[in-house]
């Protein structure tokens, strides 16, 4: 990746030398920037564009670039890269578009893309992208224009698309933010997201890392990396519904994942997610700064009715606003003798002109232990108090560095004056209460899900019966069916998982020769209905073998009126398990990020609310807890309102049982235990009911 960021010379070809095409931009762009390396044109004539010389074939080529950036039409990129190869160029990064972005046909010319890069042992970025830029030397792939970034930025850029890359570096500089390194990757074919990644994980010169991804093309090689990261990690990632499938697919061939899953591995590697450009470049400006160890705030504020805005703002990001202790207020009264001004969080300055005091009044409520961050509203008129603005921001930015609390400022004032001090102001500054707590509430997430990440302990591996779920595949496999029930409550106990145990009869006259533990369940067990209730099959709290056997022969007559009759493998009877809360564990290998792990309640928590939670398999106890404290419903676990307190570290070691048993046999696509019954704290809890599907 080191020569894509830091090439000693560089060949375009597609540049022009008559005309003012993109290759010619990216050549002019370079020069005028003041990149310090070699920089050539290839193009239909031989010229100069701006000093730099431009050949009409690869093989005339002086030297052997580090990098060649091909943007010619889509059809003429294998003619040069073959041209590239035969050179001895190493390193490529394809512009051009109109490939499988556009139309599935162009696949064959991308697999002639890949097959001459094989041959030749060439490493490319694209297509269908801009390429990389680093602002330490001036050296700029992109056929757009970025003058006068300075050098030294920390902040490195991942993007899938170009257009919104060019519009986010714009939006860091409109916010005194330095970009350091940039990469645009376009379609993925050969370098993709994880390459760029692992790169800037390693690269000293960058501490925040941050991306916009449309798809992942390795979600579980980019969730490793990010799982290790002492770096903060910001992610953008559109592309969030079925409808917006399509359009990625024709913009940079994209897939969507599950969005849940992409929320699961985020939450588990500590990953900063922004919904938008606004939350984007909020969560770079905050995480510049100390992180918010707790959510505990102080509110400064000179005005009133913005302070009551932040309180409202607080209540909905979970902070709770400190009581500021008398030893507080005696020292705001030694230095600033007011009585107007209310004791309490918020302090409304309102009434104080004098800028000195609010930086002392600002370094007393940081003072605080009980204080870990302070929102501070700022409103003033550009006209006389503009200068004094600027000094108090940079008290601010120094006192910031001091106590290692962050401050969010939002500044309410003139439009022109709020532009020009976010461009030239190096603190972060916010626009309004609401948005600077939620870029509290961004820095103080990222520190606790860094904190259970790094503390989410060791994932205890026990034993799998592989030989059990493999001679159930085999014969499913042969027979072309799904396991029956009796049979995916067999792969359940062959990853330790204790299920209510069971006997299979195929008619209810064998039900007399057997003695049952009444009352009991009897389910259908039949190739054709995995979703047994939906056609009748479940029936429960049979008390004794005369409602047994009626209750079998009603199935079968129900069975006989439904169009599409579902076959008749037999009948499974359960004892009946003890009340609890019902829950659901299941989990499925997803096609970008592997097998990943799905808790939560049952019934109409699962049903209507959808209340879940999703991680990449396998998980940890520590994990297994989270999950469940990430639902809603999880007050219904602890016993809410009276009701009973469910074991809920059975109910995790279940969710451990399933990760593991998804991670180690991967030809299970697909399990779901339900329900899953918690019983009363201390009592564990009853697996009745399972559903698997093979590969």
């Amino acid at each position: 990746m080191e020569k894509f960021f830091y090439p000693r010379s560089i060949v375009v070809i597609g540049a022009s030398v008559k005309r003012m095409n993109l290759g010619h931009i990216i050549v002019l762009n370079n020069r005028k920037n003041g990149y310090q390396g070699n920089i050539y044109g290839v193009g239909s004539k031989e010229g100069e564009i701006a000093g730099a010389h431009v050949y009409d074939s690869v093989d005339k080529l002086p030297e052997i670039p580090d990098v060649a950036i091909i943007i010619s039409p889509a059809k003429t990129v294998p003619d040069f890269m073959e041209a590239c190869g035969k050179k001895g160029i190493k390193r490529i990064v394809i512009e051009s578009g109109g490939f499988s972005e556009y139309s599935k046909g162009q696949q064959t010319i991308e697999k002639k893309l890949l097959e001459i890069a094989d041959r030749y042992n060439i490493r490319f970025i694209g297509p269908n992208c801009v390429g990389t830029v680093n602002f330490d030397i001036k050296m700029m792939m992109p056929f757009g224009f970025f003058p006068g970034t300075p050098a030294g930025g920390r902040v490195g850029m991942i993007v899938q698309s170009g257009g919104v890359g060019s519009s986010y570096l714009r939006e860091l500089g409109d916010n005194a933010i330095i970009p350091g390194k940039f990469a645009a990757i376009g379609n993925k074919l050969q370098i993709d997201e994880v390459d760029i990644f692992d790169y800037l994980l390693k690269d000293e010169k960058t501490d925040i890392i941050t991306m916009y991804m449309e798809g992942f093309k390795r979600g579980r090689a980019f969730f490793d990396l990010a799982h290790k990261s002492n770096k903060p990690i910001i992610v953008q990632k559109s592309n969030r519904s079925k409808l917006t499938a399509s359009i990625a697919q024709s913009h940079t061939t994209a897939l969507s994942a599950d969005d849940a899953v992409v929320d699961g591995c985020f939450r588990q590697a500590a990953i900063i997610r922004a919904e938008d450009d606004i939350d984007f470049i909020s969560a770079v400006k905050i995480i510049r700064l100390p992180l918010m160890k707790s959510r505990r705030v102080a509110v400064l504020s000179r005005s009133g009715g913005h302070a009551v805005m932040t309180v409202d703002a607080c209540a909905k990001f979970g902070f709770s606003l400190v009581d500021f202790p008398e030893t507080f207020f005696e020292t705001i009264k030694a230095i600033y003798h007011t009585r107007v001004i209310a004791h309490q969080n918020p302090l409304d300055l309102g009434e104080i002109f004098d800028y000195t005091i609010f930086t002392r009044i600002l370094e007393e409520a940081l003072k605080l232990p009980d204080v870990d961050g302070v929102l501070f509203n700022h409103l003033y008129v550009s006209s006389y108090e503009g200068e004094m603005s600027r000094d108090f921001l940079g008290n601010v930015g120094r006192l910031v560095e001091k106590y290692q609390k962050p401050v969010a400022v939002t500044v309410i004032t003139d439009a022109p004056e709020l532009l020009n001090i976010s461009r030239h102001q190096g603190y972060p500054l916010f626009t309004t209460p609401l948005m600077a707590a939620k870029a509290l509430h961004a820095s103080a997430t990222y520190y606790e899900e860094k904190a259970a990440r790094d503390n989410r302990g060791e994932i205890v591996t026990t034993p799998i019966d592989l030989e059990t779920i493999n001679k159930i595949k085999n014969i499913c496999q042969a027979e072309k069916r799904i396991p029956l029930t009796d049979e995916a409550l067999q792969i359940a106990e062959a990853a330790g998982i204790r299920c209510i145990s069971g006997v299979t009869v195929k008619s209810a006259k064998e039900t007399g020769k057997i003695k049952f533990d009444f009352p009991v369940a009897v389910k259908l067990l039949s190739r054709d209905a995995s979703h047994k209730s939906d056609v009748g099959g479940v029936q429960l709290k049979i008390k004794n073998h005369k409602e047994l056997t009626k209750a079998i022969s009603g199935m079968k007559k129900t069975f006989r009126k439904i169009f599409s009759q579902p076959s008749i493998d037999g009948f499974l009877i359960q004892k009946m398990a003890e009340e609890g809360v019902e829950c659901f564990v299941g989990g499925r290998q997803d096609p970008v990020f592997g097998p990943i792990v799905i808790a939560g309640l049952g019934g109409i928590f699962l049903e209507i609310f959808k209340d879940t939670a999703i991680r990449l398999a396998p998980v940890t106890k520590n994990e297994a807890m989270d999950m469940l404290k990430n639902l809603k419903a999880y007050p219904v676990l602890q016993g809410a309102r009276g009701k009973m307190k469910a074991d809920i570290d059975a109910f995790a070691d279940i969710i451990c049982r399933v990760s593991q048993l998804l991670a180690t046999a991967t030809d299970i696509a697909e399990i779901d235990l339900n329900p899953v019954i918690v019983h009363e704290v201390g009592t564990g809890v009853s697996i009745v009911d399972s559903r698997v599907f093979f590969k």
